[in-house]
């Protein structure tokens, strides 16, 4: 016990030196956290709770010294672990993503929307009902009646909220825009929460049901690093240099899941390894898209002001991930932030579709 509290210490004592702000921005808020970022307070503020709690463990296990241990601490030790797993159990969930109304299990990509479903949605906190309507195939589309052209020229979209267009109208969306402006047909296979491996499973069985699929253009966001190694659903992993779909942790201890899954932090190891698959799926979503005579097209959405890629702090993801790769960067004004979303608003959608369909053209 004296043991286990002195390398909780440690591991506490290291983080407390070790998370200056940009430690934080490289492990924490560029991979695992969407916006918006936590202020710039939240880092002393955790390595100063870092600091205090070492210390108390410090000081329990010196008094552990005192005292023989026994059974009780192992049964005290076990009870707490089973409290702590009830208590998660026993906490509301309320969900109010698209995906938790409109989507159900699904055995390949985790979840995926119910074809032929529609539904009003308005986000937390917003007045404003969006209309969300799924087509027969589960994309998202104008209407439950829309109906795909196999023989048209398509676009297909990819990628996770912001490509689905969370908070936004179906011609609001960057999808549909999109569409307008190439004067093509738009699938949509994206949804939101998807790692990029999720994402490019739909659009893999999108590309094969097209006779002239034109491009493929998929959003790619730093904090889909951190979903691409959870466990807790279908994934992609990296073995023997090749990619092999893995499938859920049989594991379901809520506890567990909050350790591996849910915590905002990826260490160094964790991050090489996220950004080697990382780009090992889109290396393969690019070859897919080729192999079908379709352009590929990666697209990062970025907030803020037009900058030269080396002034982004996402810079080093994007580089590990796209270089030598069709990629775009999109810098859309802060501005255009949907206020109860996080996700772009109308105008900010033209603005990335409007980048996108440069893009295309060349």
């Amino acid at each position: 016990m004296r043991g286990l509290l002195s390398g909780l210490a440690a591991a506490l004592l290291w983080f407390a030196a070790a998370a200056d702000a940009a430690w934080f921005e490289r492990h924490v808020v560029l991979p695992a956290t969407y916006l918006p970022a936590p202020p710039g307070w939240v880092s002393p503020a955790l390595r100063t709770a870092a600091a205090l709690l070492a210390a108390g463990l410090i000081a329990c296990a010196i008094a552990v010294k005192r005292i023989r241990p026994g059974l009780r601490v192992g049964v005290a030790a076990l009870l707490a672990l089973c409290a702590s797993e009830l208590l998660l159990r026993a906490l509301p969930r309320r969900e109010w993503r698209i995906e938790a109304h409109l989507g159900a299990p699904d055995p390949r990509t985790g979840w995926a929307f119910v074809p032929r479903r529609a539904l009003d949605l308005a986000a937390p906190g917003s007045t404003r009902p969006v209309r969300y309507a799924i087509d027969a195939r589960g994309d998202r589309a104008p209407s439950p009646e829309w109906r795909e052209d196999p023989d048209a020229p398509t676009i297909i979209v990819a990628g996770e909220s912001i490509a689905a267009g969370h908070g936004l109208e179906w011609n609001e969306t960057f999808a549909a825009q999109l569409g307008e402006a190439m004067h093509a047909q738009i699938v949509d296979v994206a949804e939101g929460g998807y790692s990029t491996g999720q994402a490019w499973l739909r659009a893999s069985d999108a590309l094969a049901r097209f006779t002239h699929p034109i491009a493929l253009v998929m959003t790619v966001l730093p904090v889909q690093l951190q979903r691409n190694l959870r466990d807790d659903r279908p994934h992609l992993v990296l073995r023997g240099g090749a990619l092999e779909l893995a499938p859920a942790s049989s594991v379901t201890l809520r506890l567990r899941n909050l350790l591996v899954n849910d915590l905002p932090y990826l260490s160094e190891a964790r991050l090489q390894q996220s950004l080697a698959l990382t780009r090992a799926i889109l290396e393969q979503a690019a070859a897919g898209a080729r192999s079908r005579a379709a352009r590929p097209l990666f697209v990062v959405p970025s907030y803020g002001p037009t900058r030269p890629l080396d002034e982004h702090r996402e810079a080093f993801i994007v580089h590990a991930l796209l270089d030598g790769l069709p990629s775009l960067v999109v810098d859309i004004d802060p501005a255009r932030i949907l206020p109860f979303e996080g996700h772009p608003d109308a105008e900010g959608a033209r603005q990335l579709a409007a980048a996108v369909a440069e893009a295309l053209r060349k």
